[in-house]
């Protein structure tokens, strides 16, 4: 198994300083111990188990072929700083979640890094077991683990309150500007 990051990473992380409570047994602690559901690194591999797919219940993914993830698995491997988190369900052996960190290296604020959320999904016939919010958990996590000065993510107003238990909040002063290319 090829694993974007290393799983020793989230194995250090401290789950002591999580934002979150959980109203199920399925916090990050228990989880990434096995069992039914598992958190773990994005796998190479896990292009046959759905994770394509899963992105699908999110936006437009495209006809990505086998070829065309492992090239683009390979390039953000190598690359560094691409932490994808998924939630793989071992009865069916799927992905049934996933979410995004992007650490941008930085010279400011003394050599540390930006990070930022992307692609949280969870499988609609996996939603309610609070997936969402472990993997934002450990996405804010990570972020602290790798010395971000500031971690963002771009989110509709009606999923806001979701994010803003979890310590994030919207800056005012702020605005989001962007240039999309395609679809």
């Amino acid at each position: 198994m090829t694993d974007i990051f290393d799983q020793e990473i989230l194995d250090s992380l401290e789950w002591r300083k999580s934002r979150a409570t959980y109203r199920t047994d399925m916090s990050p602690t228990n989880i990434s111990r096995g069992g039914e559901y598992k958190v773990r690194p994005l796998q190479r591999e896990d292009y046959e188990r759905g994770y394509c797919q899963l992105l699908s219940h999110l936006t437009t993914v495209g006809d990505v072929t086998r070829d065309m993830f492992e090239e683009q698995f390979d390039k953000m491997r190598s690359g560094g700083g691409h932490y994808i988190v998924v939630v793989y369900h071992t009865a069916s052996d799927l992905v049934v979640g996933s979410a995004t960190l992007q650490v941008e290296h930085k010279i400011i604020h003394t050599v540390a890094n930006r990070g930022r959320i992307e692609d949280v999904v969870v499988h609609p016939e996996h939603q309610g077991r609070e997936f969402g919010k472990m993997l934002l958990d450990v996405c804010i996590l990570l972020a602290e683990s790798t010395r971000c000065y500031k971690l963002s993510l771009d989110c509709n107003e009606k999923v806001r309150g979701f994010y803003e238990k979890l310590g994030m909040n919207c800056k005012e002063d702020h605005r989001f500007m962007s240039i999309q290319f395609f679809n």
